[in-house]
């Protein structure tokens, strides 16, 4: 018999010229690679800098982190990579689910991770066994063999384990004889475990196997389910609702995020990179600045917050002297609060910290020096301003504006 590696060599290679799918398969893979890296260059640089040429130092965010779901501190950017990903394991559930189909013999080019992740997904219950793999798939009370019997299943052919379905396996107890590595007392002591568990089980003839999707409710595959599987068990941003989910520009939300993420270009940050930077925080001049203490720990930021909520009646939620985290006192501030109330000042909250940041900015860049009553008729005016687009929370504090 003559190898298929010399049948499908160039027939001025002695061969038949037959396509080798597995070097096409790869170096479709490569090209899929390398675009998706590509892509993610350009949307990279053109979040960071609105072209396509940003280095690594004009990303204040890494691209992991971006290409999160706003509820776990990203920007809902798509990531490509998990997004091919899921909808590539799309061919995976219509072959699991509906074997018979054209295709589903041909062999697919599917990462090993899109595999792995698909057999935690999917849960299988067993009535004929036509269709459900004794070895790999998960259809013992929700487990697989390997879970249950990780010392057996090493002992186990690879080729074996790919192919042996439920039915073949319980048909006179055939799994048995598929052990073909050493017997070691590991391997007895999950054989005796696992003999235990089928002992009593019984197939449905009659009855086809049914597979569930673990990550959607109708227990059916869909990309949007499986994307967000590959981020199960990240943590939760915390102030995503005040962020997000409060009207303001997206400008000043997206700050917002920089911010709780600490990633604002204050002097802490400019003298870790050697870069030049204020000595002293641009707006009090007697401490050294990080966007903690320029947004609630400065002495001009907290007269400037006693002064803002003070023209709606809320200046007894502005900052005290013990106050050192930002996102701490805003928390605390929304929660003293409920209702429309609450919307208004969430965004009022927004409104006064970008006002602190501009104007900190214009002390720095501009050389003028730091002015209350400026900063105050500044934000007055940005708050008519967001009534008028449409800020209804920000509308419903009746106390008179800045400046009227």
């Amino acid at each position: 018999m003559i190898k298929w590696e010399a049948l499908d060599k160039p027939k001025e290679f002695r061969g038949l010229g037959f396509i080798d799918t597995r070097a096409m398969n790869s170096a479709l893979l490569c090209k899929w690679i390398y675009r998706i890296e590509s892509g993610d260059k350009l949307r990279r640089s053109f979040l960071w800098r609105g072209r396509k040429d940003a280095r690594g130092g004009h990303c204040l965010v890494a691209w992991g982190k971006v290409t999160r779901p706003l509820e776990l501190g990203g920007l809902g950017i798509s990531d490509l990579k998990h997004l091919c990903w899921a909808l590539r394991m799309r061919w995976v559930w219509l072959k699991k689910t509906e074997p018979h189909r054209p295709w589903a013999a041909l062999p697919i080019q599917i990462p090993g991770q899109v595999y792995a992740f698909f057999s935690i997904a999917v849960i299988s219950e067993v009535g004929n066994g036509n269709h459900t793999l004794f070895w790999t798939d998960r259809w013992i009370h929700g487990q697989c063999i390997a879970d249950l019997a990780p010392r057996l299943l090493e002992a186990i052919p690879k080729r074996r384990v790919k192919q042996r379905t439920v039915h073949e396996a319980l048909n006179g107890r055939s799994w048995v004889l598929d052990i073909k590595g050493a017997r070691t007392v590991g391997v007895i002591v999950d054989f005796l475990h696992l003999w235990e568990l089928l002992y009593n089980f019984e197939l449905e003839p009659d009855v086809e196997d049914v597979h569930i999707w673990r990550f959607s409710a109708s227990g059916k595959y869909s990309a949007k389910s499986a994307y967000e599987g590959f981020f199960q068990g990240s943590t939760e941003f915390g102030p995503y609702e005040r962020i997000w989910r409060t009207w303001a520009p997206p400008k000043c939300r997206f700050f917002l995020w920089l911010v709780a993420h600490n990633r604002c270009w204050t002097a802490d940050r400019l003298a870790c990179r050697g870069l030049p930077h204020p000595v002293q925080c641009p707006l009090c001049d007697q401490e050294d600045e990080t966007i903690n203490h320029l947004l609630v720990s400065c002495v001009f930021a907290r007269q400037f917050w006693y002064l803002l909520l003070r023209q709606v009646g809320l200046h007894s939620l502005s900052p005290q002297p013990s106050d050192s985290s930002f996102d701490i006192w805003w928390e605390k501030a929304i929660r003293a609060t409920s209702g429309l109330m609450q919307k208004g000042l969430n965004s009022l909250i927004v409104l006064g910290a970008w006002t602190l940041w501009n104007h900190r900015n214009r002390c720095v860049f501009d050389g003028i020096p730091p002015n209350l009553g400026r900063a105050l008729s500044l934000a007055g005016e940005e708050r008519r301003l967001w009534s008028v687009a449409g800020a209804k929370g920000l509308s419903s504090l009746t106390a008179p504006l800045f400046g009227s």
